[in-house]
């Protein structure tokens, strides 16, 4: 089975949005999760964003290392870039998020020098060894 797991904004309140096909056993496995709710409006399960739940899903945060302050300019140039093409909210900060962890990942490389071999580095050394979804995979080549 497919699935999906990631942080969100959900009616101002952190939150971890659940995605997959419809199948009644995961329905009930999920309801069965403390403050599990159905979003009928945007289709997804969601959850507490709490310890217990980003280990249950697999969700790593990398929140207790922050990139170089040359990485912090190229965020910041990529949301404004972001901004620029008038992407949603959430989709700016899925893609700098996703952005923030690939250059904390090479925090002591310099980021002119990042590589599309280090791209598959990262894609090796962290997202398959953390068993992350294909869509977190993405969105480091997005976009």
């Amino acid at each position: 089975m497919r699935w999906e797991a990631k942080q969100i904004v959900y009616k101002k309140e952190n939150r971890i949005a659940v995605y997959f096909e419809k199948d009644q056993q995961l329905i009930e496995r999920i309801k069965k999760l403390d403050g599990a709710r159905w979003s009928q409006s945007k289709k997804f399960w969601h959850l507490p964003d709490n310890l217990e739940n980003r280990e249950r899903f697999k969700i790593v945060i990398l929140q207790h290392r922050v990139p170089s302050e040359e990485g912090i300019e190229y965020i910041s140039k990529f949301l404004r870039w972001l901004t620029s093409k008038r992407y949603s909210e959430n989709t700016i900060k899925t893609y700098s998020e996703a952005l923030k962890a690939f250059l904390i990942f090479f925090n002591e490389k310099p980021v002119a020098s990042l590589t599309s071999d280090d791209v598959i580095t990262y894609n090796n050394e962290y997202i398959l060894k953390k068993g992350l979804s294909a869509s977190y995979q993405t969105k480091l080549l997005m976009p």
